[in-house]
């Protein structure tokens, strides 16, 4: 069978607007013959071109683009997605994955700093929380923060509560990992931990 002059792909998406509780989504490669086409979600592309009996591959893409709460960054495509705006003014997204967890919370008001926030899971979790001063450099940029040390559910896990600058309100990133001891892999922290390196901007 022959396909000439044009080859219409459409993906059967109906996903033609995100809506920031909807999970970003996932970008797929089109291995034609020899041909490479990048594909998107809900987008009607024109592959232009004769082919015969061509062989097709689709490659689903091994990370995710974070766009919400003014800040973008990619992050492993296998992490699960969870958006909770229950709480008025107050959006937090879950990105989960085995061992590491990234969180972002979005305050359109409140001024809610990572000492703040240290402080709320001191009072949550009791006195054998521990916190010290953290910091990171993402994209160029530095960030400083706290980590806590906490048991929850005994399980011993630490959280390291950024700020990501605002004009309006507050921004938090927490990465929340296990200690080594109680780690699955060491690899996925180190995943999470570059692709921010090389992604994060607000």
């Amino acid at each position: 069978m022959k396909l000439f002059t044009t080859f219409l792909f459409l993906l059967a998406w109906s996903l033609l607007t995100a809506s920031e509780k909807e999970e970003p989504p996932l970008g797929y490669t089109l291995v034609l013959d020899e041909k490479t086409i990048r594909l998107a979600p809900g987008k009607e592309i024109q592959i232009k071109g004769l082919f015969e009996n061509p062989k097709a591959t689709l490659i689903p893409d091994k990370e995710r683009l974070f766009t919400y709460g003014g800040i973008t960054f990619k992050y492993p495509a296998n992490f699960s997605f969870e958006a909770d705006f229950k709480t008025e003014g107050v959006k937090i997204w879950s990105l989960d994955g085995n061992d590491f967890v990234i969180m972002v919370q979005h305050y359109e008001t409140l001024k809610m700093t990572p000492k703040s926030f240290s402080e709320e899971l001191r009072e949550s979790y009791g006195t054998g929380t521990k916190t010290e001063s953290r910091s990171y450099s993402f994209n160029g940029q530095k960030y400083s923060g706290v980590r806590v040390h906490l048991t929850l559910a005994g399980t011993k896990l630490i959280q390291d509560v950024l700020a990501l600058p605002t004009q309006r309100g507050s921004r938090l990133l927490v990465l929340q990992d296990s200690p080594p001891e109680e780690k699955v892999s060491e690899d996925e922290s180190k995943l999470v931990l570059r692709l921010l390196d090389e992604t994060l901007k607000y």
